[in-house]
């Protein structure tokens, strides 16, 4: 569609039209900056590299609407917005590029006694690929499989795997929110938890690596932001009188990070409290690298994301290549290097599983530069952690 000269309607309906979305996208920038739980604000911590594509594509609009026309002084105006607004987007993103240094140095060691490789995969409930897991657990070998949304069908098709992975933690539910965890490392004190939502239960177990070294795990999945919650949703188990698993409530109230936010930062409290332990937290947070709330976890944690410097490494949505963003994570403490971080094929579910390979160092503190809290980060956590509760 060609653009005609200046003066024209079409020159005027498309310096409206553009104008239009770039305040739009400007306003979508701007959102998450609010300090609001609110499901509406928080979704935009989500999109990102989408958001500035857009960007992009608006300030060449702006560029061609040039050429064929004068621009007013709020054409200007508004591409000045855009322009600052994709600065702003590119500050968040470009941590997770190639070009950044990373955060987790790479680690050199030949003896793999202090190594530990996890398999993080959100199976998808009603998806039915176990064979593809199986194949993908053969072909990689991972020390532990943490898998989220399993439930009794899911645990009792992998059954079996107990036979290389004897050490094993089972809390499989039929609402999208149960956890199944196998090892072939000593486990130690395993337990499954619900810190902030009766229906959402977390891993903490302390793993016995193969030099002996005790590290602490955690396995997260929290709710997301912006899905309808269901009524009723009560002791983890969803089910009609027939004992189907019922589907969200269309009626249900959306879901604000409240509760996701309590979760995170009270693990990272938590972490933080442990002192000098080597510490791993995986699994699905509902919430992307870059947010504020996973920032704020860091830092309050200590710990780092092998991500930065590494790439995006997107895991949801399998479905939608337009629409992906980095949802599944392991985080560590400053004691562990990165041996291999990957992305594995899609096998069926909305996530892509990952597998993560980290050695436990003594001198990796040398290397790696733990995040620390700064003004008022304690006072944020310990807020957002009483909101959450106070929410259940």
């Amino acid at each position: 569609m060609s653009i005609k000269p200046e003066g024209t309607v079409f020159h005027f309906f498309w310096r409206v039209t553009v104008g239009l979305l770039s305040l739009a996208l400007v306003l979508f920038t701007v959102a998450p900056l609010l300090r609001s739980s609110t499901w509406w604000i928080r979704i935009f911590d989500f999109p990102r590299i989408q958001i500035a594509i857009l960007l992009v594509l608006m300030l060449a609009a702006y560029a061609v609407l040039r050429v064929f026309g004068r621009l007013r002084p709020w054409d200007y105006a508004l591409a000045a917005m855009v322009g600052l607004a994709l600065a702003w987007q590119l500050i968040y993103i470009a941590p997770y590029t190639v070009f950044y240094p990373k955060q987790m140095s790479d680690s050199r060691a030949e003896d793999n006694s202090n190594r530990i490789s996890l398999l993080i995969y959100n199976v998808l409930s009603d998806n039915r690929e176990v064979a593809a897991l199986r194949d993908l657990i053969r072909d990689h070998n991972p020390d532990i499989i943490l898998l989220s949304e399993p439930n009794q069908w899911w645990l009792e098709q992998l059954g079996g795997l107990e036979v290389d992975y004897p050490y094993t933690l089972f809390q499989q539910q039929e609402n999208h929110y149960g956890k199944l965890l196998y090892s072939r490392l000593e486990l130690e004190d395993p337990e499954i938890r619900f810190l902030i939502d009766p229906d959402v239960p977390s891993i903490r177990t302390r793993v016995r690596l193969r030099s002996g070294t005790l590290i602490t795990l955690y396995g997260v999945h929290p709710r997301p932001p912006g899905l309808k919650r269901p009524e009723g949703d009560k002791d983890g188990d969803i089910s009609n009188e027939e004992g189907e698993a019922q589907e969200e409530d269309e009626e249900g109230e959306r879901e604000d990070s409240e509760m996701r936010d309590a979760e995170l930062l009270s693990i990272a409290k938590e972490v933080r409290e442990l002192g000098d332990v080597p510490a791993i937290v995986a699994g699905d947070f509902n919430d992307v690298a870059w947010s504020r709330t996973t920032h704020l976890f860091q830092r309050i944690g200590g710990l780092l994301d092998p991500r930065v410097g590494r790439g995006f490494l997107s895991t949801f949505d399998t479905r939608n290549r337009l629409m992906r963003y980095p949802l599944d994570h392991v985080f560590a403490s400053r004691h562990f290097m990165l041996v291999e971080l990957l992305r594995l094929p899609d096998i069926g579910s909305d996530h892509f599983p990952i597998l993560v390979v980290l050695d436990y160092d003594p001198v990796a503190s040398v290397a790696n530069v733990k995040p620390q809290p700064v003004a008022g980060d304690k006072e944020e956590a310990e807020e957002a952690i009483e909101k959450g509760e106070s929410n259940d």
